[in-house]
């Protein structure tokens, strides 16, 4: 078994393929070009090597582990998944697309947006990573006894099955796309800092709403064909992450696509520029913000993706009628 410095029984770390373990660093000095990817849940770590730095954040609560892992890739590399002994893992996709090779069952996707269940074994997945882009996953791992308290569902039934019979893959034809409401509770748990009132008993309880939320997989979006599952994915990224950059080049890169697939391909789905989108969703966003909240209009703006004052309030104007302030002071 590798000495793991990092804690929790059940987590999962990336080897590089290839890579001797001796050419591992672990540091809890996170470099600044890293900091914005720390969230306050729980203290970091990164690991290092030539070909990659991986930035963990790992917390084991009322007998969950989740981990949120961040990848910074410094050339082309190929990771595998290495876990002290075999382990289901719900996995949510929030930044970045990888590609995943399964022993014996061929290539898959992952995208930024995506959800699935994976049951993980040693030498069984490998994943590829392109220089200069940034991965991001949040996972939590589910012991068999974790599963059997899951209830009665055809879901669960083949995750049981899956971890008795000890066999690697995954638990859904497609990766599932995330709701708002899914997005909005994993970001609850990892902006959670450890001295929150109730952070014991808010973490699992948020817990619980993922993977219960996640097993109802008939409420949520799943794939059709190819496409339509990379752009769900990528709409469904946009309206949960407003605050950030959402140019055409980005996204592209995001999802390894070229800006013309992207720009076609949406309007082709949702007969409606891609950009445009992302407009309207910012400034619709920033209306329901301003009506249900009491947030300073500056902020609500660098919320949204604005963070030019001056221009949030123009766009706001001119898309509703009105500016932002004369819906405030209803």
């Amino acid at each position: 078994m590798l000495n793991n410095p990092l804690p929790a029984k059940f987590h999962m770390r990336f080897l590089v393929a290839g890579e001797p373990l001796e050419n591992i660093r672990t540091t809890t000095e996170i470099p600044p070009q890293y900091r914005t990817y720390v969230y306050p849940f729980t203290t970091a770590v990164l690991e290092e090597t030539p070909g990659v730095d991986i930035l963990y954040q790992i917390l084991q609560t009322d007998g969950f582990v989740i981990c949120n892992s961040v990848f910074f890739p410094k050339e082309d590399t190929v990771i595998e998944p290495h876990v002290p002994e075999a382990v289901t893992v719900l996995q949510f996709m929030m930044k970045g697309s990888i590609r995943w090779q399964l022993a014996g069952k061929g290539m898959a996707w992952f995208r930024a947006g995506q959800f699935g269940y994976f049951h993980i074994l040693n030498h069984q997945f490998r994943g590829w990573l392109e220089k200069g882009a940034v991965y991001e996953i949040f996972h939590i791992y589910l012991s068999g006894e974790q599963l059997g308290r899951l209830g009665d569902s055809p879901l669960v039934g083949e995750l049981l099955l899956r971890a008795e019979e000890n066999k690697a893959g995954y638990f859904q034809p497609s990766p599932c796309i995330m709701t708002n409401r899914i997005y909005g509770h994993v970001q609850e748990i990892r902006g959670m800092p450890p001295a929150e009132p109730f952070r014991d008993f808010d973490i699992p309880a948020y817990i619980t709403l993922l993977l219960t939320g996640t097993l109802k997989t008939e409420d949520i979006p799943q794939q059709r064909d190819d496409d339509h599952t990379l752009f769900a994915a990528i709409r469904a990224y946009i309206q949960n992450n407003l605050g950030k950059e959402l140019g055409n080049r980005e996204l592209a890169s995001d999802y390894c696509i070229s800006v013309s697939k992207l720009k076609y391909g949406f309007k082709r789905i949702y007969n409606e520029s891609l950009q445009a989108f992302v407009k309207r969703s910012r400034l619709e966003r920033a209306k329901e913000l301003i009506s249900t909240t009491a947030l300073p209009l500056q902020r609500v703006a660098q919320m949204v993706g604005y963070p030019d004052y001056g221009n949030f309030s123009r766009r706001y104007h001119a898309y509703f009628g009105h500016p932002p302030s004369e819906l405030k002071r209803q």
